[in-house]
């Protein structure tokens, strides 16, 4: 009976977390956070905002239910960039902004190349990029998933990993480079 309890209060924390706005993922700076606003019955509303006066700088996503709990904010130490991850049924996907004066612009990521012995694809069912740390203010490190059933057995699957820098320049230029790829 206890451990019932114990649960129906956790449920009901989580979803009552859920069901009014909530702050996350604040900068290192303090000035810039993460809103989640409960937009419907099914919906989450997801904005970047200064943390003082939770004025909206950026429209994120409009997402569901638990896709919205699992979405976050990755910072650069300097607060100059993050990196935003929409979690979604297919593995989720990845923007990067950098900050513009007093507002924040999305980058345009370099293209990685699709996994190397990449064999016998099928269906692919899950593809998502995900940030994983800042090793300083200028350089990402990016986890990029693919899964797939195999051509030739249904019941088969192959999963690649690559692991990426993502690395900003002086004069604001961005590259990328695969450093690691392992296969499942």
């Amino acid at each position: 009976m206890k451990a019932i309890l114990c649960v129906l209060y956790l449920g009901a924390v989580t979803f009552g977390t859920l069901a009014g706005d909530l702050i996350k993922y604040q900068s290192p700076d303090g000035k810039f956070a993460m809103l989640l606003t409960e937009a419907d019955d099914q919906g989450v509303s997801i904005k970047l905002i200064e943390a003082g006066s939770r004025n909206v700088l950026l429209d994120l996503a409009d997402t569901g239910h638990p896709y919205s709990e699992h979405s976050n904010l990755l910072w650069s130490p300097d607060s100059k960039r993050f990196a935003f991850f929409e979690d979604n049924r297919r593995g989720g996907s990845t923007t990067v902004y950098q900050r513009s004066g007093q507002a924040f612009e999305e980058v345009s990521l370099p293209e990685t190349s699709d996994c190397k012995n990449k064999k016998n694809v099928g269906k692919e069912f899950g593809v998502g990029v995900e940030p994983k740390r800042w090793i300083n203010a200028t350089t990402l490190v990016l986890l990029a998933t693919q899964e797939w059933d195999d051509a030739d057995d249904p019941d088969k699957t192959h999963k690649c990993k690559q692991t990426t820098r993502i690395v900003f320049d002086s004069a604001g230029k961005v590259s990328a480079k695969v450093v690691k790829e392992t296969h499942e």
